[in-house]
């Protein structure tokens, strides 16, 4: 009989087609032949994550008393049996230890980098032997190589040590990128550890507190290094930076730096058995874990004024700066807003900058510029921008000109005062000029309460009756709020459903209190009125910000046309009213300012 066929049997021993009978020449159920392929599939699809591992060599040829970093890379796991490469001749561990230890996981796939320092004893060829390391239960082996040892030349020592280093084999100090500057230079200040090869830091902690009075400070990320080998009256040491800040000096005369404690976990090894990598088995107790306390002594710089002749449009920038123009829209209408971005880059003390100034026609409201400051805390020096957007509202139609804003600072670096220029604007704006000022407030409020918008029909008319004026209408808002206490005690929660039910009352409050509000001020609580009435009772989030959004979230809502219409006429009022008021009564603080205005952005 042909696999694959069947003969007929009784029902109570018929079996089913299985399709391994022609693959396997076996028996399997159906499911499970469908199962076998999709994992067969799926093995086939995966990538496969191949387990290597690596030794190098930061150099091939090194000086004798010089020092080598052996890195072990494996890729596909943390591996076991981990140790330093075993070097025949000419090359000596410094220590068991690693000086670096580091393990990642990207998408799943598992990288560890290990590395080592070994001291160049005697001239000759050191021999980097292969090494067996186990990952994900394979042993794998890596490639041998070899390292030059020459005589040493006493130019690629490693590097000085900087003078007055105490004594001791674990010390910090503080180490200024300059001991002299002028008001609002960056000085970079490193904190420095440095300690003997057989003391082996795990981790440090700043503590305390720390003050440089006269300055202002930033704190910057410090990037991950492998020590570096310093020569001090004939004995090697490791140095590492634990910290970095940058400081600008605010004043003049001296300018000190108080102490700064850090407490160290370390691994501490006898120094006649540093170099001997099987000492921690043989020698259990000539080694030890420990902690301690070292302080990094004060510091004084001395800062300098700034040189005379800085142009008008300086304002204490001192640095390296440069200067971007962004303009929203490029073309308006009328009592439409435009925002100008200036943006600043460069490696003075950004947090500090002042905006640059603006020249614009007396037929336009400029308003005070919101800043927003982004630092690269990782760069050396500090860098970073600062970017100021200014809202303009032009009053009448025709060109919008704003001549290039004009910023100037100094340049340490050649003693320069220098001058930015942003780009000139041009901006064509519809439209007639706007109408007298003390009917905008009336019109939108009579937007707000006439007896058409709340009567507009449509499935959803109720809109437009909740947004009316409300304030004459008690024994509703009454009932509503009896509604919303009775939905609170039945939905403890803030569902939908409760939303929907203090809509009426919460809209009512917020256009009671808005009566009290003029100018901006009016017309903001207008707008957050009836966004969060959208919110709350059509569930429009409220982070949906411009019209065109707001007006798709309604369509999808089956709110009808004509009411999506007068929803968007209501919010371009409200818009209108922030950003192009009239001269109506208003706070000194809520005036726009104008070219020529003795009030100065603050």
């Amino acid at each position: 009989m042909e696999s694959g066929t069947s003969t007929p049997r009784p029902a109570r021993k018929r079996r089913s087609w299985y399709p391994s009978d022609a693959l396997l020449g076996g028996r399997m159920p159906l499911g499970r032949f469908f199962a076998v392929l999709t994992g067969m599939a799926l093995a086939l699809a995966s990538p496969v994550h191949a387990q290597t591992v690596e030794v190098s060599a930061d150099r091939d040829r090194v000086e004798v008393d010089d020092l080598v970093t052996l890195e072990l890379a494996i890729d596909g796991g943390r591996g076991r049996s981990v140790r330093a490469p075993t070097v025949t001749c000419c090359l000596q561990l410094v220590s068991p230890r690693p000086v670096f230890d580091a393990t990642s996981t990207v998408n799943g796939e598992t990288e560890r980098t290990v590395a080592w320092h070994y001291r160049a004893i005697r001239e000759g060829t050191a021999r980097v032997l292969p090494a067996r390391i186990e990952v994900g239960g394979q042993t794998l082996r890596t490639q041998a190589f070899d390292i030059e040892v020459i005589a040493s030349s006493g130019l690629a020592a490693p590097s000085p040590a900087p003078a007055n280093l105490p004594s001791g084999d674990l010390f910090v100090r503080a180490e200024p990128s300059r001991e002299s500057a002028v008001v609002g230079q960056q000085i970079l200040v490193d904190y420095v550890l440095y300690f003997d090869p057989s003391v082996q830091p795990r981790q440090t902690t700043p503590t305390g507190t720390w003050d440089a009075p006269g300055a202002w400070r930033e704190e910057l990320d410090v990037p991950p290094a492998y020590p570096r080998a310093v020569r001090r009256n004939g004995q090697t040491l490791e140095a590492v930076t634990i910290r970095r800040i940058a400081l600008f000096p605010t004043r003049t005369g001296p300018l000190e730096l108080a102490p700064m404690d850090f407490s160290i976990d370390l691994f501490r090894t006898n120094r006649a058995q540093s170099n001997d990598p099987f000492a921690p088995f043989f020698q259990p107790f000539s080694s030890s874990f420990d902690e301690e306390d070292v302080t990094a002594p004060s510091i004084t710089l001395d800062v300098s004024p700034l040189p005379d002749g800085a142009p008008a449009s300086f304002s204490g920038a001192v640095g390296q700066f440069g200067i971007a123009t962004e303009v929203e829209p490029r073309r308006v209408t009328a009592g439409d807003p435009v925002r100008i971005a200036l943006t600043l880059t460069g490696t003075g003390n950004l947090a500090t900058l002042s905006a640059p100034e603006l020249d614009t026609p007396p037929t336009v409201d400029v308003y005070d510029p919101k800043d927003e400051l982004d630092l690269d805390l990782k760069a050396d020096p500090l860098r970073g921008r600062k970017t100021f957007t200014y809202t303009l509202v032009p009053q009448s139609g025709g060109t919008l000109e704003v001549p290039p804003a004009v910023w100037s600072y100094y340049d340490p670096s050649d003693g320069q005062y220098k001058t930015l220029r942003s780009e000139a604007i041009e901006i064509p704006v519809d439209g007639d000029a706007l109408a007298s000022s003390t009917e905008a407030p009336e019109a939108a409020t009579g937007l707000m309460t006439t007896a058409d918008w709340r009567a507009a029909p449509g499935q959803t008319g109720w809109l437009w009756i909740v947004l009316g004026t409300g304030l004459a209408l008690p024994a509703l808002a009454l009932a509503g709020l009896v509604a919303v206490r009775i939905g609170t005690n039945r939905t403890p929660v803030d569902t939908p459903e409760r939303r929907r039910q203090r809509a009426t009352p919460e809209v009512r409050r917020r256009l009671e209190d808005a009566q009290a509000l003029d100018g901006p001020a009016l017309f903001a609580a207008l707008d957050t009125a009836l966004r969060r009435f959208l919110a709350d009772r059509l569930d429009v989030p409220p982070t949906t910000k411009s019209r065109p959004q707001i007006a798709h979230a309604l369509a999808v809502r089956d709110v009808p046309e004509s009411l999506r219409q007068r929803v968007d006429m209501l919010l371009a009022d409200a818009e209108r009213g922030q950003f192009a008021p009239r001269p109506c009564p208003r706070s000194p603080a809520r005036a726009p300012r104008r070219p020529g205005d003795p009030r100065r952005a603050g």
